[in-house]
Order: structure tokens, then C-alpha cells, then sequence
């Protein structure tokens, strides 16, 4: 009897062991091969200042869910269109972010740039919501905003790439700027039923970076939706660049194993839709294989048996 009942403690631990197996292989490496994410949006932000605009608290959805009534603080950040040594696009429309406080989104996600994957990342506390800005050189008035995007930024944790990258906006190039640790993941999110949310959208990772003393941007004027009292943003001085946001694909973790990627197959190709199917698979096999060793141990224990009468 205690022969039998070893013998099935230990096809149970080989069973829990392929189990783990499979989803270690699957989370710890992130996607099963590395995809290629979309050449735009690309934001080089500037550090800006002023006062919250005076509006109701907005209601906002991501991919993580529903952040209700959160109240909207002064602005922080600038973010023009950029490209990143010839990559991507000066025609996209520059953002606004403003500060936000939030409970922490309880996600752990892998991402690739095209700085590399990064692995099993704890997303943190939303602080700051992304909204599309029109610009003008101070004095003239801005045309109004465009419709989308929208982003909700969460904070998180990362090592820097060390990379020294050609940064372009429409007020000239900078060369040698290096970039440093992620400080943001930044999610296409709806703002009170405001853009898009589709698996199509891109996401954003944004990295601290520094360099050689920016060329002096011209004070603008700047309208966004939220400046209805008063009409625009006046005089706006425009400090330091801070961070280079680039595009991101991002699968969300379930108990370690990837949920699905965010991005549509033909950005990701073949190896996407086979992504979570994947993981699904792996676990199917773990425990195929975990009943295959108890049911070989039982006859076995009861081939001894036998044998013993």
C-alpha cells in the first residue's frame, strides 16, 4: 500500500512539474518569438507647466478596464511628433498629458519595442492621461484639436536600453541623445466616450532621456478639449525634453502565462495567433502527460500487487 501510494505522490509532483514547465517556458521568455512593433507613433515630450484645466472629473477605459471619475491636475507634459533615427512620422498629432491619480492597475504584461522585449513587467499607478493638442507659435491661435488619441499612462519599472538615437520634431534634430530607463507605459484609452479602442491602436512606452542642450522651442499657444474656461493655453513656455515615447506591443500576464497579445495579426504576424493558443496547448500537454504518468504508476502498483499474491 505504501508502495502504491509513493508511486502516485509521485506521478502527481511529475504532473505539477510538466504543468509549471509549460508555463514557465511560455511567460519567462515572453512571446513565444519576437514580433516587430509598428514604426508610429513616436513623442518627443517636453516638460511644460500649468493649471488644471476646470473640468469634471472623466471616466476612462483601457484594455485594463474602467477608471471612473478621475480627476484631471495640471498639465506636465508635451509631446510632439518625432522620429527616431528616420522612424516614424512628424504628421501624427502631438499630445498633452496631464497628471492623474489612480489605484494601481494589478497587471503584469511583457512588451517589445524596438529596443528589445522586455519581460513579465509590473504595471503600477496611472499618472497622467495623454489628450490630442493643437499648437501655435505664440502669438497666433490654434486650429482645434483632433479627435484622437487618448492615453492613460501607468508607471513602470525597467532598465535603460543604452542607446544614443537622432531625435526629429518639427522644431529640428537633435543627434546623441540617450535614452534611459522606461518611466511610463501609455494605453489607448476612451475619454467619456472619446477614441478608440481597438486592438489595432498602438500603445506607447516612454524612456527618460538626456543630452546635448535642445535647441530653445518658441512659447505657444495650445488648446486641447479640455480648455473651454479659458479658451486656450496662452504663452506656454516649453522646458527640457524628458522622454521619448516609442511604440509598443504589450500581452497582459494571467497567473504568469501570457492572455493575448494586444496588437492585430498582420503587425505581429504567424507567431501571434498562435500566441495564446500556444500557452493554451502547453497546459492541455502538461496535464495529458500528467494523467499519462498517474495511470502508468497505478498499473504499475497494481502489476506489483499482483505479482506478490
Amino acid at each position: 500500500m505504501k508502495r502504491t501510494m509513493l508511486i502516485l505522490v509521485v506521478g502527481l509532483a511529475a504532473a505539477l512539474m510538466v504543468l509549471l514547465l509549460s508555463a514557465t517556458l511560455r511567460s519567462g521568455s515572453g512571446y513565444a518569438a519576437t514580433p516587430t512593433p509598428p514604426a508610429v507613433p513616436h513623442y518627443k515630450c517636453y516638460e511644460i507647466t500649468g493649471t488644471a484645466p476646470a473640468v469634471s472629473p472623466v471616466n476612462l477605459k483601457t484594455q485594463f478596464g474602467l477608471d471612473a471619475r478621475v480627476v484631471v491636475s495640471a498639465p506636465t507634459r508635451l509631446c510632439l511628433a518625432a522620429t527616431k533615427n528616420g522612424e516614424g512620422s512628424l504628421t501624427v498629432p502631438d499630445v498633452e498629458c496631464y497628471q492623474i491619480t489612480g489605484q494601481p492597475a494589478g497587471h503584469s504584461v511583457n512588451l517589445v519595442t524596438q529596443f528589445g522585449p522586455q519581460a513579465n513587467v509590473r504595471v503600477g499607478s496611472p499618472n497622467e492621461l495623454c489628450v490630442p493638442v493643437a499648437r501655435a507659435n505664440w502669438p497666433a491661435v490654434p486650429t482645434a484639436p483632433e479627435a484622437a488619441p487618448h492615453y492613460e499612462c501607468f508607471d513602470i519599472p525597467g532598465t535603460a536600453p543604452g542607446v544614443s538615437v537622432l531625435l526629429e520634431t518639427q522644431f529640428g534634430q537633435e543627434p546623441g541623445m540617450l535614452v534611459g530607463a522606461p518611466t511610463r507605459l501609455c494605453l489607448p484609452a476612451v475619454k467619456n466616450g472619446e477614441g478608440k479602442l481597438s486592438d489595432s491602436e498602438p500603445h506607447v512606452e516612454c524612456f527618460g532621456i538626456t543630452g546635448p542642450a535642445a535647441a530653445p522651442i518658441p512659447n505657444l499657444n495650445l488648446v486641447t478639449q479640455f480648455d473651454v474656461a479659458p479658451p486656450l493655453q496662452e504663452n506656454v513656455v516649453v522646458g527640457i525634453p524628458k522622454e521619448l515615447c516609442v511604440p509598443a506591443l504589450k500581452e497582459v500576464l494571467v497567473g504568469g502565462i501570457a492572455e493575448a497579445p494586444d496588437a492585430d495579426a498582420s503587425s505581429l504576424g504567424a507567431t501571434t495567433s498562435g500566441g495564446s493558443s500556444g500557452t493554451t496547448y502547453a497546459v492541455i500537454a502538461g496535464i495529458a502527460a500528467g494523467a499519462l504518468m498517474l495511470g502508468a504508476g497505478t498499473w504499475y502498483a497494481r502489476r506489483r500487487r499482483r505479482a506478490h499474491l
